[in-house]
């Protein structure tokens, strides 16, 4: 597993940073996460961010300046590809930032038990476990040691945390019990379907059925439930009718893959997404572009106002050797 392969299984500049350079048009760009500017990235930055009187002096390879914190040379470095749009790279770098500020101001905290997993799976990955090796191997990639690491992936946990809250789109919670059946079997097993949906107009448990009777195994374990979800992710007889259904409603319908039972438990309403694995799909692209973007605009445009964004170099000269 390459670096880039472990990275691309992270948030901003994997997935978010794609869907951005494809909203605006630009080429492919980095895949390796988020710049560590933060010093700790738990502690959320002081209420008067935007008054630069207080701020702590810039460092010596300080590029940019966001609120109190620092874009430093050495990151821009790591990210940048050669013919890459440098100002584009460096607006990418300034939203990141602002996004972790967002995330600490919200009260985003990080699960330092999912980045200690995700460390050692690189250690073990690139290194078999051998501390030397591993650092070197940290340090091809333009990572210092293991603390930058870490610091990487912090960001990129809080980032997946806002990407999840501020991706928003109408959806719908369903479970269903799936009697499986081809075109040509249909007739013959709509008795079938028609039974386990009688038994649950009787009173018989949703779940409690599904796991012992439906023919789609990844939801049977979960009693039936599909979780929230919005439109464009199911078949369309599917969608139809979970869309136009009350909670609490059974619905029979037909799909290519058979008979569904269907019951409605919450929704529709508009909301935060809750599956990453949705944001890759068309309906969480769509909804990517017209709630989270958006989002980062304003974020972006509320800093410029109160003087919290400053480049601190000529950006023509960041590429030159």
């Amino acid at each position: 597993m390459s670096i880039d392969a472990f990275f691309r299984r992270l948030v901003w500049l994997g997935l978010v940073a794609g869907l951005l350079l494809t909203a605006c048009g630009a080429p492919s760009g980095p895949t390796v996460a988020g710049s560590p500017t933060m010093s700790n990235p738990q502690t959320p930055p002081s209420p008067g961010a935007g008054d630069t009187s207080g701020t702590a002096p810039a460092p010596d390879d300080a590029i940019a300046r966001v609120g109190e914190e620092f874009i430093l040379r050495r990151d821009f470095d790591r990210l940048y590809l050669p013919g890459a749009d440098v100002q584009n790279l460096i607006d990418q770098m300034i939203d990141v930032e602002l996004v972790v500020q967002a995330a600490l101001a919200e009260g985003a905290t990080v699960d330092e038990a999912t980045i200690d997993s995700q460390v050692e799976q690189l250690r073990l990955a690139q290194a078999g476990g051998d501390e030397a090796q591993f650092l070197a191997f940290l340090q091809s990639n333009n990572i210092a040691d293991e603390e930058e690491l870490r610091r990487l992936l912090r960001r990129d946990f809080l980032i997946e945390q806002m990407l999840l809250k501020h991706t928003m789109a109408e959806q719908v919670r369903a479970r269903h019990i799936l009697v499986a059946a081809t075109p040509e079997e249909a007739e013959s097993r709509k008795a079938t379907a028609e039974a386990i949906l009688a038994e649950l107009q009787s009173g018989a448990d949703f779940a409690a059925l599904a796991r012992a009777r439906s023919d789609d195994p990844g939801s049977a374990a979960q009693g039936g439930d599909l979780e929230w979800a919005p439109r464009g992710v199911y078949v369309q007889p599917f969608e139809d009718a979970i869309f136009s259904m009350q909670p609490g409603e059974l619905r029979l319908v037909q799909t290519d893959f058979g008979w569904h039972i269907i019951e409605v438990t919450e929704g529709p309403e508009v909301r935060s997404f809750t599956d990453r694995a949705l944001l890759e799909t068309q309906a969480g692209q769509n909804a990517f572009s017209t709630t989270f973007l958006p989002w980062v605009a304003e974020l972006r445009n509320l800093a410029e106002a109160a003087g919290k964004i400053e480049i601190l170099v000529d950006v023509a000269t960041l590429t030159q050797q």
